[in-house]
């Protein structure tokens, strides 16, 4: 094992526990930082309600991945402070979590003040700003979707360059090297492609019918609500979506993955295909 210490905050999240991962597989000496252990690297307590734990986390660690828990109530106004920990316990080298459109944020957007704070520090910093997870289909909000075999979604017909968290992972953890990548990193999947493509990837890998069905909003707001999702979260998506359909919301393919990780990055068939392996 290698002498370069990483933190990586959200270890068992959708993105760390894959940070996790590949970092250890670099060598490298890999706190996975949270509540309980991850399942892989040295386990190290991190509370966000607890701020004795932080300095800990980060004290001696040459690069430290962070993740804001939006769905941990206080974490997003607390990730500055908890940015300015890490640099304060010694951290040269910081991996922001961020979002493809967090530069169209209000400027009182969490992670958008969260970047703000990062690159107002004398650290290395790196913004990883992924597009839509192709993970919120198989373990997101969009699972019960997949379970039925109909996706039901007011995206209409515009294409996505939708993104495999461990594509995420890889420029992460390429931004957590000595001398890796820093500034912003948007991360897509190789090619945009319609909600029908998707559907159509998760059909051939899990060989069971499987179809997008584009709705109203207001049809897929009460599915999600029947689902146990609250109404605004639902309006929230919905809205998302949206603009995906009207086309005022566009993402351009980057070549990120490529560039830093040296290989391209997956496609939605090549997600599908990991998906139905890991479950069988």
């Amino acid at each position: 094992m290698s002498d370069h210490v990483v933190t990586v905050l959200g270890a068992t999240g959708k993105t760390g526990r894959h940070v996790v991962a590949q970092a250890v597989d670099q060598g490298w000496a890999v706190r996975a930082a949270g509540r309980r252990p991850a399942v892989a690297g040295e386990f190290v307590p991190f509370d966000w309600d607890d701020e004795s734990t932080w300095h800990p986390a980060f004290a001696g660690a040459d690069a430290a991945y962070v993740v804001i828990p939006f769905n941990h109530a206080g974490a997003p106004e607390k990730a500055p402070d908890v940015i300015r920990a890490a640099v304060a316990a010694g951290v040269p080298r910081i991996a922001l979590l961020s979002t493809i459109d967090v530069d169209h944020a209000p400027d009182d957007d969490p992670t958008k003040v969260a970047e703000q704070t990062l690159l107002s520090l004398p650290v290395e910093a790196a913004l990883i700003r992924p597009t839509w997870f192709l993970d919120n289909f198989t373990v997101g909000s969009f699972r019960g979707m997949l379970e039925t075999g109909e996706l039901r979604l007011p995206a209409g017909e515009a294409p996505f360059p939708f993104v495999d968290t461990r594509d995420i992972a890889a420029v992460a953890v390429a931004a957590l090297a000595p001398n890796g990548p820093t500034g912003p990193l948007p991360v897509t999947g190789p090619e945009s492609v319609t909600h029908h493509a998707v559907a159509e990837a998760f059909e051939a890998a899990l060989g069971r019918p499987f179809r997008y069905i584009p709705v109203e909003p207001a049809e897929f707001i009460a599915l999600l609500e029947s689902r146990g999702f609250t109404y605004s979260y639902g309006d929230f998506l919905a809205d998302a979506l949206g603009k995906v359909a009207d086309g005022s919301f566009v993402i351009p393919v980057a070549d990120t993955v490529e560039v830093h990780c040296g290989r391209r990055a997956y496609t939605p068939a090549e997600f599908a295909q990991h998906h139905a392996e890991t479950q069988s």
